[in-house]
């Protein structure tokens, strides 16, 4: 039902995105295919016009550098989902999806020269160095290779949004506790941390310790994952519950929330608060 009610919510193009979230890549792919077949179309017009020869084979290698967006369509969506589920800055990913377009239309651009050179000598029998290729394809091709690029990663980035925005509609609001015969609601909001209590866990908030019937792991997936992190294998925090860092100055911290309660930060889980404090 939740997943249902954050749907509906969404915008028409919202939805869609929501919906085809890997279908997006095939769009570009499909778009490249359309765009160097329109290429070849314009270039037999264009010979039928002026009277000229009309050579498939010929017209074909110089399109190569166009059917090169369609394996790196595929490429850039794979990077950007690997990009976003890494721990690092907004400043850094951005600097890395620049990086990102920049490698791929360089190497798009050297392939597709090299390998037009290369089959050129072969099968006609005429010789245009590499280097005349990428002068000639930075000068024509420069401006719609990256905006190819830019969409498609925006198109990418769109699509991650879009879905985070429905994981997080779809989280909980509030938890359930018993205490006896009574059932206490717990608003998310209101948790500064929760820990391992076995056979139950203990979720901490202003009014006291609840004791509640599910894992560490379990409740983890119900709860919003931006704001609740483990930095224990006993523990979890709300981040927005943290004072401080506290280093020990051997490599470990200490978690000081607000409040004054001091958790350990375990090594292993010392990445996931990177982002933020580090």
């Amino acid at each position: 039902m939740g997943k249902l009610i954050a749907y509906q919510k969404l915008g028409k193009i919202e939805k869609w995105f929501a919906l085809n979230k890997n279908k997006a890549n095939h769009f570009f792919a499909l778009a490249a295919l359309l765009v160097t077949a329109s290429a070849i179309f314009q270039d037999f017009l264009f010979s039928e016009i002026n009277n000229t020869g009309f050579y498939l084979r010929e017209v074909l290698l110089f399109k190569i550098f166009w059917l090169f967006f369609i394996p790196f369509s595929y490429i850039i969506f794979f990077l950007h989902n690997k990009l976003s589920q890494a721990s690092i800055k907004s400043v850094y990913r951005v600097l890395l999806l620049i990086l990102i377009i920049a490698s791929l239309f360089a190497v798009q651009v050297l392939s597709s020269s090299v390998l037009i050179s290369s089959l050129g000598t072969a099968w006609f029998g005429f010789r245009i160095t590499v280097w005349q290729l990428i002068t000639t394809k930075l000068i024509n091709y420069l401006g719609i290779g990256f905006l190819f690029y830019v969409l498609a990663i925006w198109v990418a980035e769109y699509i991650y949004r879009t879905n985070e925005k429905l994981k997080r509609d779809k989280k909980v609001k509030i938890i359930t506790v018993r205490e006896g015969k009574k059932i206490i609601p717990i608003n998310v909001s209101e948790i500064k941390w929760i820990s391992s209590d076995k056979p139950y866990i203990s979720i901490h908030t202003e009014e006291g310790k609840f004791l509640h019937s599910s894992t560490l792991k379990e409740i983890l997936k119900e709860l919003d994952n931006s704001n609740f992190v483990r930095i224990h294998r006993s523990t979890i925090v709300n981040v927005l519950e943290i004072e401080k860092l506290v280093s020990r100055l051997n490599g470990d911290y200490d978690v000081l929330m607000k409040g004054g309660k001091e958790l350990r930060l375990s090594r292993n889980y010392k990445d996931k608060l990177n982002s933020r404090f580090f």
